[in-house]
Order: C-alpha cells, then sequence, then structure tokens
C-alpha cells in the first residue's frame, strides 16, 4: 500500500513537471496513468479539461469541462457542477447554453441570485438580448422585488442601446412598472420615473399615460 501511495505520488509530480516544461504528449500519458486511479469519471474529465488549457488547446478543454460538469450534474455534486459550469461562462462567454445550464444548476441549489448577478453583468457588457432572455428564464425563480430591480436595470441600459425598436423598449418599461407596482414599491417607482424622465421624457410621458390607464 505504501509504494502504491509513493508511486502515485510520483506520478503527479511528474505531471506537474510535465507541465511546467510544456510536453504535452508525455503530460498526457502521465495522465492516462493517473486516471485509471480515479473513483470520478467526472474528476477524470475535470484534469484533463485543465491540462488541455494548460496546453493551449481551449476548444478540446471545452468539450472536456462540459463533459466533467455533466458527469458532476448526474452524480447530484451541484456545487462542483456549478463551478466547472461557470468556468465554461467564462471561457465562452458568448455561448449561452452554458449559461442556461448553470441557471439549471443554480435553480436546484435554491441559489438564482447567482444568475442575477449575471443577467445584471450581460447588461454592462452591452449583450442586452442575452440579459432579456435570461432574466425571462429567472421570471417565476426570483423574488418579485429582485425581478423589479433586474426590470428597472434593462430599461435603462435599453436607452443607452442604439437602434432599439419603441415597442421593444415600451414593452420592457410596462413590465417594469408592473413588477414595481406588483410589490408595491412606491419608492422604487418614483425613483424609476424620475430617472427616466431625466433620460427620455418621451417614454416618460408615455408611462405616465399608462399608469393612467392601470
Amino acid at each position: 500500500m505504501k509504494l502504491q501511495a509513493e508511486k502515485y505520488n510520483v506520478a503527479w509530480f511528474r505531471l506537474a513537471e510535465c507541465v511546467s516544461r510544456r510536453e504535452k504528449e508525455r503530460a498526457l500519458g502521465v495522465y492516462r496513468l493517473l486516471s485509471h486511479s480515479f473513483d470520478e469519471k467526472a474528476l477524470a474529465a475535470q484534469l484533463y479539461a485543465d491540462l488541455l488549457l494548460c496546453f493551449e488547446d481551449q476548444q478540446g478543454a471545452i468539450e472536456s469541462y462540459k463533459e466533467a460538469a455533466q458527469l458532476y450534474q448526474k452524480a447530484e455534486k451541484m456545487i462542483e457542477s456549478a463551478a466547472i459550469y461557470e468556468h465554461l461562462v467564462f471561457l465562452s462567454p458568448d455561448e449561452k447554453e452554458y449559461l442556461f445550464a448553470l441557471l439549471e444548476v443554480y435553480k436546484s441549489l435554491g441559489l438564482t441570485f447567482k444568475m442575477v448577478e449575471h443577467a445584471k453583468a450581460l447588461l454592462d457588457e452591452n449583450k442586452i438580448d442575452l440579459g432579456i432572455e435570461l432574466s425571462e428564464m429567472l421570471n417565476g425563480h426570483i423574488k418579485p422585488a429582485d425581478t423589479a430591480h433586474l426590470q428597472k436595470d434593462i430599461v435603462f441600459a435599453l436607452l443607452k442601446t442604439k437602434g432599439v425598436s419603441e415597442d421593444k423598449v415600451m414593452n420592457q418599461i410596462q413590465y417594469t412598472v408592473d413588477s414595481i407596482v406588483s410589490v408595491d414599491e412606491g419608492l422604487l417607482l418614483q425613483e424609476f420615473l424620475s430617472e427616466l424622465k431625466a433620460v427620455n421624457s418621451r417614454y416618460y410621458t408615455k408611462v405616465c399615460a399608462y399608469l393612467e390607464k392601470k
């Protein structure tokens, strides 16, 4: 048993040495030997992805990380799965598949507030449509007050974006007002209207007319 442990430690040392020397084929060979000792296929896939990323094979790493995330999820290791999906979102920020897979994992963990952070980050990065799509998927899974605040951010992000249709902006404004009113956020509604008036008086007039009809 002691001899086996020593061989195991030597293998890890050799793997680290191969990586530091940029010897890809030798590193993968050592990995194959080590992988037989792993009880978890997910861990093996994650380590393989880490190695590929070290050797600048990003596409190969992404495929292996995806496999690892799915295997962790299948094994009901949701924290580990979420961590891998977070890494995939970082590696492929324009690939919504990983973002929405992460949403499902966080929903199962009851951590949807983490996805609100992602939605707001998308708005900051001018990825408005993806942010709106994510916010729609969050509907019913986050607190109504959080929905109201997120919608407010969406509206002002849209108003800063060129080429957005008036109908699209008004739909989001009306949905925002409805969200705020539904949670009786009087102060938030006043704040929203004041900011809207300062940014775009035309939309302010339209939303006042909408409120009068409610």
